[in-house]
C-alpha cells in the first residue's frame, strides 16, 4: 500500500502547474489514492486544489492564498472529447468579438458534465462526430454558428480574419485547424439553416488559403 501511495504522489508532483486530472486517472487502487488526495487539497501548503468530486488541479507556481487556475483548460477537461467554446466565448476566442463574457459557456456531446464553478456554463450539442475535432475546431464550429447573435463586425471582416490567419492563431492554443474535418462534422449539425453551412464553408475555404490549418480528411 505504502508503495502504491508512493507511485500515485510521484504522478501527482509530476503534472505541470496548472493541470486537472480526475482521482480515475491517478494511478493506484482507489483505497489508497482517495485518502492521498484528500490529505493533499486539504493541506495548504501544497499546490493539489479539489475542485469538485473526483475532479483536481494543480495551482500555478507558489500562489497560495490567491491561486489562479486556468478554469477553461479545466472546463475542455471535463468536457472530454468533441469539447470546445461555445456562444459568445467561442466569437471571442476566435478573435472577432474584444468583447469578453462573464460566463464562460463550452459545448459538450451528450450529457453536459455538472460544473464547479458558477462562471462555467455547460451545453449540450448530440453531434456524436464532433468527437473527432480538437477544441480550436468545435470553438470555430460554435463561433460560426453564434455569429449573428454575437459578433460586433460584419462577416466579410470575419472571413478576412481567417484568411490572413488572425482566427488560426487566436485558437492555436487549443490545437490545429483542419478545414476538411471541421467540414465533415459540419454535415450532421443537424437543425442548422443553410446559412451556417454556407459560412461554414467560407471560412473552411479561407482557412485552407490562409495555410493556418490542415486539410486532413477523416
Amino acid at each position: 500500500m505504502a508503495r502504491r501511495r508512493s507511485l500515485a504522489r510521484e504522478w501527482i508532483e509530476a503534472l505541470p502547474a496548472g493541470a486537472f486530472f480526475f482521482a480515475s486517472e491517478v494511478p493506484g487502487e482507489p483505497a489508497a489514492v482517495k485518502p492521498l488526495l484528500s490529505r493533499l487539497a486539504s493541506d495548504p501548503g501544497h499546490a493539489v486544489q479539489r475542485q469538485m468530486r473526483g475532479f483536481y488541479c494543480k495551482r500555478w507556481g507558489d500562489e497560495r492564498k490567491a491561486p489562479f487556475v486556468d478554469r477553461s483548460r479545466g472546463a475542455l477537461k471535463l468536457a472530454g472529447p468533441g469539447g470546445g467554446a461555445a456562444g459568445l466565448f467561442a466569437v471571442n476566442r476566435a478573435g472577432w468579438s474584444y468583447q469578453h463574457p462573464c460566463r464562460y459557456d463550452f459545448a459538450v456531446v451528450g450529457r453536459p458534465p455538472v460544473s464547479p464553478w458558477p462562471t462555467v456554463r455547460f451545453r449540450r450539442r448530440s453531434n456524436v462526430r464532433r468527437d473527432a475535432l480538437c477544441a480550436s475546431e468545435v470553438t470555430l464550429l460554435e463561433a460560426v454558428r453564434y455569429f449573428d447573435r454575437s459578433a460586433p463586425i460584419p462577416w466579410d471582416e470575419a472571413v478576412a480574419a481567417v484568411r490572413d490567419g488572425t482566427v488560426a492563431q487566436s485558437l492555436a492554443r487549443s490545437g490545429p485547424l483542419r478545414p476538411e474535418a471541421v467540414l465533415w462534422v459540419a454535415q450532421s449539425e443537424n437543425g442548422m439553416p443553410a446559412r451556417f453551412h454556407e459560412r461554414l464553408g467560407e471560412v473552411c475555404g479561407a482557412l485552407a488559403v490562409s495555410g493556418g490549418g490542415r486539410a486532413d480528411v477523416l
